[in-house]
Formats: structure tokens, C-alpha cells, sequence
């Protein structure tokens, strides 16, 4: 299905999955104008998906590296993770007194995630501006 060239008949306001109202085209002829309406639907705006991304490059700045979590765990750390359903992995890590639980994809994203939050969970809380 790809995006039909042509006349352009109609161009009503539609609302996304973020809830902004985008206009989107009508072509003359047009007979994936249904499943393109429903895709359309389904996806969000550029300017939500610019904003969601740059929220996420924030709260990704505020994690510390792969590294670097795993550097800061004293030593006698220790991680328990099992598989569940669906091949979703959990676990718990302990260290200094300090326990954290994380669930993931993966046992690698499981390691991550925990040291992460540990890290994250020791440090002190930010002070409000």
C-alpha cells in the first residue's frame, strides 16, 4: 500500500492517537483510502512524536552509562533473575543494604535495568528548583 498520487478531493481534520487534529488527504482515486485512514489514525502527530522523543533523550540523559552502573556496585552484589511467561525476564538486586527489582526482555536488558536502578536508588533525591 503506498501513498496514492493524483487529485486531491477532500482534506478533512482527523484526529491521531495523540488527540491533535491533522488533515488528512483524500485522493480521487483512491482504493487503500480505508487502510490508510486506520494507519493514520493509529499513529500520532510529528510535532508528539518530536516532543515523546526529546522526553525520553531527557530521562535518558539522567540514567548513568551501562558502565558506569556497573562500576558503582560494591563488591557481594547480588542479582537473582528468573524467566517467566512469554520469555519476560525479572529479577532483584541487592548490594550495600539497598535492593531493587526490574523486569525486562532479556537477561542482558535485566542486568542493565537493575544496576541502573540501584545506582539511581542510592543516589540522593534532586532538591526542587
Amino acid at each position: 500500500m503506498g501513498q496514492p498520487t493524483g487529485e486531491i478531493v477532500a482534506r478533512p481534520m482527523v484526529a491521531r492517537a495523540c488527540g491533535c487534529l491533522c488533515e488528512f488527504q483524500h485522493y480521487a482515486i483512491d482504493k487503500y483510502r480505508a487502510e490508510r485512514l486506520g494507519k493514520f489514525q493509529k499513529s500520532r502527530c510529528p510535532a508528539c512524536v518530536a516532543k515523546l522523543a526529546e522526553e525520553q533523550k531527557k530521562a535518558a540523559a539522567t540514567l548513568p552509562t551501562k558502565g558506569a552502573a556497573f562500576r558503582l556496585l560494591p563488591p557481594g552484589a547480588e542479582m537473582k533473575m528468573s524467566c517467566k511467561s512469554a520469555g519476560v525476564w525479572s529479577g532483584t538486586l541487592t548490594a550495600g543494604g539497598t535492593a531493587v527489582t526490574a523486569v525486562a526482555d532479556g537477561p542482558q536488558g535485566l542486568t542493565v535495568a537493575l544496576a541502573r536502578q540501584w545506582v539511581l536508588a542510592r543516589s540522593p533525591a534532586p532538591k526542587p528548583a
